[in-house]
Order: structure tokens, then sequence, then C-alpha cells
């Protein structure tokens, strides 16, 4: 199968011109602010669109009304998106015997949405990982890989590890084939991995300036 992996969009979407495969995959962050329904309604009308036989989107840390007010916000992606939209939160699917599982959760940040605010709270999260998982899809990377930001935009900015250290290890406990996230825009990247260790790809679209580059469309995988 053919994965197009896309992150980290707020509300630029549209300016995507994407290739067309198996399944597209959104790692969080299509919205800013988080609480326009328009935002929503346009996101999902765009993605039904696409041409790709199963989208599979999770949120992110600016998609605040898919922790706030989720039953409004899923009947929006549902009303104005089509059937080939699945949402995962803290939940899987199963597409031709790949098991994908799905997460927004990050460590906290300034107030935003899906925040682990404690060790204890991350192991509990990822713990629901399943043991099986082909492709872990979350908003944030893991700690150690594609997890720094490249863009001075603090003085210390450019050698801090950002990622969530107890998603690593659980990473390293279960070693699915693939983890696509997002979160940190300036990393976006592939890590390969060699023999039978996870492949990690930050897949955001934007730069740390919330512009596109030349280099930040998408990043296409084969499973």
């Amino acid at each position: 199968m053919k994965l197009t992996c896309i992150s980290d969009t707020h509300m630029c979407h549209r300016d995507l011109n994407l290739p067309g495969g198996d399944i597209l995959i959104h790692s969080g962050d299509f919205m800013n602010s988080g609480h326009i329904v328009g935002d929503i309604a346009d996101f999902a009308n765009w993605l039904a669109a696409q041409d790709y036989q199963y989208k599979i989107v999770i949120a992110g840390n600016h998609d605040r009304m898919f922790e706030y007010d989720p039953e409004n916000a899923l009947r929006l992606l549902s009303d104005f998106g089509d059937n080939s939209i699945t949402y995962l939160q803290d939940s899987e699917v199963v597409i031709n015997g790949i098991k994908f599982y799905g997460s927004p959760w990050t460590p906290e940040f300034c107030g935003w949405a899906f925040a682990l605010k404690s060790q204890e709270e991350s192991e509990k999260k990822w713990s629901k990982i399943p043991n099986d998982v082909d492709v872990l899809i979350t908003h944030g990377p893991a700690y150690g890989y594609l997890d720094k930001i490249k863009y001075p935009v603090s003085t210390n900015s450019t050698k801090e590890h950002l990622g969530d250290k107890s998603l690593a290890e659980r990473i390293e406990h279960i070693n699915p084939k693939l983890h696509i996230c997002g979160h940190i825009h300036s990393a976006q990247g592939v890590m390969d991995g060699y023999g039978e260790v996870t492949t990690h790809i930050n897949a955001s679209c934007l730069g740390e300036d919330y512009q596109y580059s030349l280099n930040r469309n998408y990043i296409e995988w084969s499973i």
C-alpha cells in the first residue's frame, strides 16, 4: 500500500497538490485556533475530495474543538466529509490487514489541547497502544526522533529534544513498522529503520514560520 503522509497544515491544506494513492494520513494540526466551526467543515470537504481510497486523520494540539467539544467536531467531520475518512483518537483501524493506531497527545505546551502534564500521564496514555500495531500515528514525535527545532526561533531551540520520552520507550518496546508524526515543523523528514527497527516520519508541511517551502509538501511511503 502507498501512503501519503502530511501534518501541520494549519488551514493551508488547499495549497497542497497531492499525488493520490491508497491511504492519506494527516497527523494533526489542520486547524489554527481550533475554535472555528467552519475550519473543520472546510478541511473535511477538502479531505473527502482527495484521490485516496482511505483517509486517516488525528487531531493535534491546535485542533482544540476535538478535545473540548468532540461530539460537534466529529459531526462536522462526518457531515462535510465522506465515509472514506477515519478519525482516530486512542483507537485503531485495520485496512487490508495493516493495523493503524492514532493518538493526538503531546507533552503540555502553553495550554493547548491534548496535553500530557506528567510522565505518569504519558506512560498511561501510551500503554494503550496495541502491541501488534503496524503503523502508529501520533501528533508529536518520540524523544530523539525528528524532534528538534532547526530554525532558531530561540537561542536554545536547535539543541533541545522536544519529543515524548515515554512514547519513545513504548515504540522501542512494541517496534511498529512505521511511526508517523508532526508537531515540530522544521524536523520534517524520514529517519529510516534498519532491519526490524521502526521507521519514523515527521510529515509536517509548514516550517516554523507557518509557510510552505519548496521541500515541504508531503512524504510518500510504501508498506
